[in-house]
C-alpha cells in the first residue's frame, strides 16, 4: 500500500506512524529493532545533505535602567534578556508530535521538541545511521555537549556518540 505525498510534507497517517516508530526506537535501552529503523527510514522524506550549514543562538541583555520609586527609594533594573536564532541552508524540519526530524542520506536525525529552551543539550538528539546504498541501519548515536570558552565567547557543540545497535526481531511490533 503505497501513500502518494510531496517531497517535503506528510500524510497524517504518515505523522501517526512515524511518532509510533520515533517513540520505540528513542527509548531507554542498548539496541533497537531494525524492522522499525527502515519503516522511518522509509517513511520519511530524504533531502540532499547540504555541505554547509549553520544554525546559532544569539544571547545578550537589554539595557537597564535605574531611578527612584516613592516610599521605596532608589531602583535599579536589569535589562531583559534578548535572544536572535539564525539559520542558513538548514534542510527541512518535519515536527512530528514531540520530536523534530530531519533525513539526509545515510542519517536521520531525530530531536526533541523543547531542544531549544534546555542549557545543555546532552541526550536531547539523537541519529540513526544507515547504509544509504541498501537502507540498512547501522547504529543509533545520542548527542553529547560540549562547550569551548575563547576569552568573552561561549561556543557549544554537539557531537554524538555510541548509543543502540540494531537487533532483528522477527515479529512486526505495534
Amino acid at each position: 500500500m503505497s501513500k502518494s505525498m510531496s517531497d517535503h510534507e506528510l500524510t497524517v497517517e504518515a505523522r501517526l506512524e512515524a511518532h509510533a516508530l520515533l517513540d520505540r526506537l528513542t527509548r531507554d535501552g542498548s539496541t533497537f529493532s531494525r524492522e522499525d529503523a527502515r519503516r522511518l527510514i522509509a517513511l520519511i522524506p530524504v533531502t540532499p545533505r547540504r555541505r554547509f550549514s549553520f544554525t546559532g543562538l544569539f544571547q545578550g541583555c537589554g539595557p537597564g535602567f535605574h531611578g527612584q520609586a516613592a516610599g521605596v527609594g532608589d531602583l535599579e533594573l536589569d535589562g531583559e534578556g534578548r535572544e536572535k536564532r539564525v539559520s542558513w541552508n538548514t534542510p527541512p524540519v518535519h515536527r512530528i508530535g514531540g520530536y523534530l526530524v530531519t533525513h539526509a542520506p545515510g542519517q536521520v536525525v531525530i530531536e526533541l521538541l523543547w531542544i531549544a529552551t534546555r542549557e545543555d543539550l546532552t541526550g536531547q538528539s539523537c541519529q540513526l545511521l544507515y547504509d544509504s546504498e541498501t537502507g540498512e541501519p547501522r547504529a543509533m548515536e545520542i548527542s553529547t555537549q560540549r562547550t569551548l570558552t575563547l576569552l568573552f565567547i561561549r561556543l557549544a557543540y554537539i557531537s554524538y556518540v555510541p548509543w543502540k545497535r540494531p537487533i532483528s526481531t522477527g515479529v512486526k511490533e505495534g
